[in-house]
């Protein structure tokens, strides 16, 4: 359960950072275009509601780490990556084997995804006037897509 959390966590994290990052791109898109003489003026409406959820699962993670922290220092063989990542259970072998295996095939979802999303820039030739959310989130799924690569991965070889 703590691997669902911690994968939905992340995701949500770059969902939120790329939705603020959208608003800000596209208000400053209507300036430049308002400078350049194309759009009379423009009204937006900021909402503050995704920084919040930014910064509460920031603090959230940053709360899960710390905890990881502490339960870690109590064993004292503990590595560095123990640390890290509090899904990551360094004290089962099989568990060690199954992160690794996992974490290549999530590093072959985020090779293949990179290569396809960065091609399809290729489609919309106009997505920085037209589609200014798209390069933003498909920058997004990038990471997303890689960390739902090793949850599946870790789950369907854990099942094994």
């Amino acid at each position: 359960m703590k691997i669902y959390m911690i994968v939905l966590l992340r995701a949500l994290l770059f969902v939120s950072l790329a939705i603020m990052v959208y608003d800000v791109v596209w208000i400053e898109q209507q300036f430049e275009l308002m400078g350049r003489g194309y759009i009379e003026g423009f009204s937006t409406n900021i909402s503050t509601l995704m920084g919040q959820v930014f910064i509460v699962i920031t603090i959230i993670l940053l709360i899960l780490n710390v905890i990881q922290m502490f339960a870690m220092k109590k064993k004292r063989h503990a590595k560095v990556e123990d640390y890290i990542l509090p899904e990551y259970d360094a004290s089962d072998e099989r568990s060690v084997a199954i992160t690794g295996r996992a974490v290549r095939i999530a590093f072959g979802f985020i090779l293949l995804s990179s290569f396809l999303l960065l091609g399809s820039y290729m489609l919309l030739p106009t997505y920085f006037l037209d589609f200014v959310w798209y390069p933003m989130f498909t920058t997004a799924a990038i990471p997303i897509i890689g960390l739902a690569a090793y949850l599946i991965s870790f789950k369907v070889l854990y099942s094994r």
